[in-house]
């Protein structure tokens, strides 16, 4: 499927730093990662979130199921994200990493974002308090 991922390649910095709006909306979201490689014919697509597989994979479907099908819609056999398919599309081409390192261990997304307004607070506070 020659230059398959074309328009693709134009639309998936929406995920990245140009609107972090989308990758927030999933709320359990770690990273993404969008790769694509063999002259535009393939797409590689990567992340790391917390909880449950199938909450996370809803959650695509129905907090921002118009980008990703928009991503996703030039990959071969893709059915949708809103397809009662979709997981089943997903499960037949997982790519298992031989390593995986976690750097902050039982932190989710929710501490993570918790940890930095407290360490705002505390900038600000030490701040004021060196002036």
């Amino acid at each position: 499927m020659p230059n398959a991922c074309g328009r693709s390649w134009l639309l998936i910095p929406k995920f990245g730093n140009q609107n972090q709006g989308y990758a927030d909306r999933i709320g359990t979201l770690h990273y993404l990662r969008f790769v694509i490689f063999d002259n535009d014919t393939r797409l590689f697509f990567a992340t790391t979130f917390d909880d449950d597989w199938d909450a996370y994979i809803n959650d695509f479907a129905t907090l921002i199921p118009d980008l990703i099908d928009i991503v996703f819609e030039e990959v071969e056999d893709y059915p949708g994200i809103k397809s009662p398919n979709i997981k089943d599309y997903i499960i037949k081409s997982p790519l298992t990493a031989n390593i995986f390192l976690q750097c902050l261990p039982g932190a989710s997304v929710r501490d993570i974002r918790k940890a930095m307004k407290v360490k705002s607070g505390l900038d600000v506070l030490l701040d004021a308090a060196s002036s």
